[in-house]
């Protein structure tokens, strides 16, 4: 018998929830980009191996070169969104960890946290800063889901983000929330919630392993 998968998008990732293991991967829709910029790649190459007796000496430089620099970023970005992975918490080897990115593609491990290290997960508000815009502001929620070390560290996980609309925020703080529970639930650690939310979604929100969700002190 198949074992459930649940997938909870994220912010440009998305979380797939099994009964051992969880990871926060990117989404589908992020090999679009690399795939295309492979094709301008190969589109350059052929056009150079097609036309080198008719172009320029110039625009063939440019066209290699082009091609040259697009071709390893574009091919990194592609394997990283087809087999690459941000974060891998796994029940059997009662770890989380934390994979380089696309320069690693989401295979090398950079920080690793075993479960009797790690604290709580927390909810938190994202800090965007202050940025000096020309238009008026999207108004965005985002939430940062973070494993906090019982040394102090903090090593962010994944963000969830929403339009300033209460029927978007309420969903997706369901997911971050969910995120939350599902990572706490297999650490067998609390869920902290840091993050500035209404009572009533709170309260309705349970915490993983029996655990309530609590207010930071």
């Amino acid at each position: 018998m198949t074992a459930e998968v649940k997938r909870i998008a994220l912010d440009r990732r998305v979380c797939v929830v099994r009964p051992d293991r969880i990871d926060i991967r990117p989404e589908r829709a992020a090999i679009i980009g690399p795939f295309i910029g492979l094709v301008i790649a190969g589109v350059l190459f052929t056009g150079i191996a097609l036309y080198s007796d008719d172009l320029s000496v110039y625009l063939l430089a440019v066209m290699l070169l082009g091609a040259v620099l697009l071709t390893p970023f574009a091919g990194m970005g592609f394997v990283y969104s087809l087999i690459g992975v941000a974060v891998v918490i796994e029940q059997k080897k009662q770890s989380v960890r934390f994979h380089q990115g696309v320069m690693g593609l989401g295979v090398g491990t950079y920080e690793l946290a075993p479960f009797w290290k790690i604290d709580h997960i927390e909810i938190e508000d994202f800090d965007m800063g202050e940025v000096t815009l020309i238009r008026p502001p999207l108004e965005l929620r985002i939430w940062d889901i973070v494993l906090v070390k019982t040394s102090g560290k903090r090593l962010p996980i994944a963000q969830v983000m929403a339009p300033a609309n209460n029927d978007l925020i309420d969903e997706a703080w369901d997911r971050a929330v969910d995120v939350a529970e599902a990572i706490g639930q297999m650490v067998g650690k609390p869920v902290v919630i840091t993050a500035e939310v209404e009572r009533g979604d709170e309260a309705d929100a349970d915490a993983p392993g029996g655990l309530p969700l609590t207010d930071a002190p």
